[in-house]
């Protein structure tokens, strides 16, 4: 046995400015201290509140690893309930999705209502008097969050609240949502689902690293532009694109600073003149012409929020680890509400096109975790170098830290975030 993972991790050892060591991917030790210091304390993501518009509506999530439901109640109240029974520790609930006003376990019978009452025990009379039914719900989840319709949760009774957690990524999820021109996004057009051999941390790394799109994803970045974008100047060091930590293991890639819309160095809108204009018209009812021109501008933002959620441009993705070398990412389209029917049909197509089973991106980026986790069986020296632009980084009057977009500042700020949880 490796020597070295027979001893306790020592994060501030593991994790230096500008480097980590390997032990951090692959160490069962590791994940065991990530479920109870990070997926079991931090605000986590878990669901939108378009996907339960409904009284019955429930879908089925986790947290960490522990099973939870997410149920709206007749009177229209979202639930976040433990998915196991209080009798015997059964799951109540089997399915990813339903509607449903109650939970019945398989194993002895015992019924929740969704919200969590216990409302029925088969052959009561077995119990004498001192047994009550209100003495046994389904555990709820410690503290629950809702910001623009996202649900965050919390399986810790103590820390800090979802907005003060949340920091400057409320400005991005404003950005994401008031693309919307009713101010709504809508989260019910299906689900992929990804699995890969690999650590959970690559993919979160990955969503806000601007050095390898033009590599490993050239091939596809041609694709989507329809072979009219200079690449160099997106991906490439003539890009004036930023990378962003903002604190809190929020990390950013500012793919619309002034300095590229004013180059003309951004994607083109992939729908119709017609439809573009329709949208702007939508916007404009709303925020007024000259809000509406910016939103469309800066469009949709490029950002990752600790541990496990990532917006990029037009989805929602999450990623769910599994153990300390298997994780499971779920990409759910957004779709806008009241924005013509075009751009929400592009919106949904490119969710596939880019993420499906034959995508242009995400098969390369799933391939290169599984190459990752592979290199990590090397061991003589373990060091990952992650010291790209430590240099020239520049320290915001917000706070934030910003460099060049292949810079990795956003990789130092996620270690930086996740060294001061795993030490306290």
């Amino acid at each position: 046995m490796d020597t070295a993972i027979e001893s306790r991790p020592d994060y501030n050892r593991l994790i230096l400015t500008d480097r980590v060591n390997g032990r951090i991917y692959y160490d069962p030790a590791v994940f065991k201290d990530e479920l109870e210091k990070i997926w079991h304390r931090e605000w986590v993501y878990v669901a939108h509140e378009s996907e339960v518009p409904e009284p019955g509506d429930y879908v089925t999530r986790q947290i960490g690893l522990q099973p939870i439901i997410v149920s709206r109640d007749d009177a229209g109240k979202v639930h976040l309930m433990l998915n196991r029974c209080t009798h015997r520790g059964n799951t109540v609930c089997q399915t990813m999705r339903g509607n449903s006003h109650a939970f019945r376990c398989a194993y002895h019978g015992w019924t929740f209502n969704n919200r969590g009452d216990l409302v029925g025990v088969p052959y009561a009379a077995g119990y004498d008097n001192s047994f009550r039914k209100e003495e046994f719900p389904l555990a709820r989840v410690p503290r629950t969050g809702s910001y623009r319709g996202l649900i965050f949760a919390s399986l810790s009774h103590d820390g800090p609240g979802l907005e003060e957690r949340l920091g400057p990524a409320r400005a991005l999820l404003d950005q994401f949502v008031d693309l919307a021109p009713d101010g709504e996004i809508v989260v019910r057009s299906g689900v992929l689902k990804h699995s890969y051999r690999g650590n959970w941390k690559m993919a979160l790394e990955n969503s806000v690293d601007g050095y390898h799109p033009n590599i490993l994803h050239h091939a596809a970045m041609v694709m989507m532009t329809r072979g009219k974008a200079d690449m160099e100047s997106l991906f490439g060091e003539r890009s004036d694109a930023q990378a962003r930590d903002l604190g809190n293991g929020t990390a950013q890639l500012d793919l619309n600073v002034i300095q590229n819309r004013n180059g003309g160095r951004v994607v083109p809108p992939q729908w119709s003149k017609a439809a573009h204009e329709e949208f702007r018209a939508a916007l404009a009812r709303r925020h007024g012409a000259e809000r509406a021109d910016q939103i469309l501008a800066q469009g949709g933002p490029h950002f990752c929020i600790f541990p496990n959620l990532i917006l990029i441009l037009n989805q929602l993705r999450v990623i769910q680890p599994v153990s300390v070398d298997e994780t499971v990412i779920y990409y759910y389209p957004t779709l806008l509400k009241g924005a013509p029917d075009e751009v929400n049909q592009r919106r949904l197509s490119e969710t596939y096109l880019v993420h499906g089973p034959a995508g242009r991106v995400a098969p390369d980026d799933f391939e290169a975790y599984e190459r990752n986790q592979m290199g990590f069986e090397a061991r003589v020296n373990e060091w990952l170098l992650l010291r790209r632009g430590l240099h020239r980084e520049e320290h915001e009057a917000s706070g934030s830290i910003a460099g060049h977009e292949t810079d990795e500042t956003t990789q130092r700020g996620i270690w930086h975030y996740y060294r001061d949880l795993m030490t306290h």
